[in-house]
C-alpha cells in the first residue's frame, strides 16, 4: 500500500504561485522578443537612427510593427511605391527613437540618399527607394520634405513640408498639397 502525503492548502497555493510566476515570466519574455527578419518578406522597416542599416523585411505587417515595438521605437514615416498608400506594392516604415518636434524649423531625422535603400532586400530587381515614392503618411508630429537631389541639397528642388499624401503627382487633389509633381522623384528627405 502506497501512502501519499497531502500538501497543506498553503503549500498548494505556493506551488501554484511559483508555476504562475514562471509562466508569466516566460510569456513576458516571448512577447518582448523581436520577430526574425524574412529576406522574402514584403513588409520592411528602416531605422532612422542607424543609417548604415539596410531595410529589414518581414512576412507580415504585424511582424514588422512588432519588430519596431521590440526596439522601443516609433514609426514616424510610411512610404509607398504605389499611389493610395497601397500595400499591394512595395512599401516601408521608417522608425526612430522619438517623435518629431512640433515645428518644422529644425530637422529631426534625415535620409541623405535613398539609392542604397530597397523596399525588399530579397527582390531580384533590387527595387531602390530612389525615385520611387508615390504616396506617404507621417506620424508622431512629423512632416516630411522631399529632395530631388541626394544629401537634401538646398540648391536642388525640394518639396514643401508634407504631412500625408496619397498621390504625389502635385495635383492638390484629396489630401495632398498643391506642389510640384513629386511622384517617383525623391532622392533624399528630411523629417521635422
Amino acid at each position: 500500500m502506497t501512502v501519499r502525503k497531502r500538501l497543506p492548502l498553503a503549500g498548494l497555493a505556493m506551488a501554484a504561485s511559483a508555476v504562475l510566476a514562471v509562466t508569466v515570466s516566460t510569456a513576458g519574455s516571448a512577447a518582448a522578443a523581436a520577430p526574425a527578419a524574412d529576406p522574402d518578406g514584403a513588409h520592411c522597416v528602416i531605422d532612422l537612427d542607424d543609417l548604415a542599416q539596410e531595410s529589414l523585411c518581414f512576412e507580415t505587417e504585424d511582424e514588422a510593427t512588432a519588430y519596431v515595438d521590440a526596439q522601443a521605437a516609433l514609426i514616424v514615416l510610411e512610404v509607398y511605391d504605389w499611389v493610395g498608400l497601397n500595400t499591394d506594392g512595395p512599401y516601408a516604415y521608417f522608425y526612430g527613437d522619438s517623435p518629431c518636434t512640433a515645428t518644422t524649423g529644425d530637422v529631426d531625422y534625415a535620409i541623405p540618399s535613398l539609392y542604397q535603400l530597397t523596399y525588399n532586400i530579397a527582390n531580384p530587381d533590387g527595387v531602390s527607394m530612389n525615385d520611387s515614392i508615390s504616396s506617404l503618411i507621417t506620424h508622431e508630429q512629423c512632416d516630411v520634405r522631399l529632395s530631388d537631389w541626394v544629401n537634401n541639397n538646398p540648391d536642388g528642388p525640394r518639396s514643401g513640408w508634407i504631412d500625408h499624401c496619397t498621390n504625389l503627382n502635385g495635383s492638390g487633389q484629396g489630401d495632398c498639397p498643391t506642389v510640384l509633381n513629386w511622384n517617383n522623384r525623391a532622392s533624399s528627405f528630411q523629417l521635422s
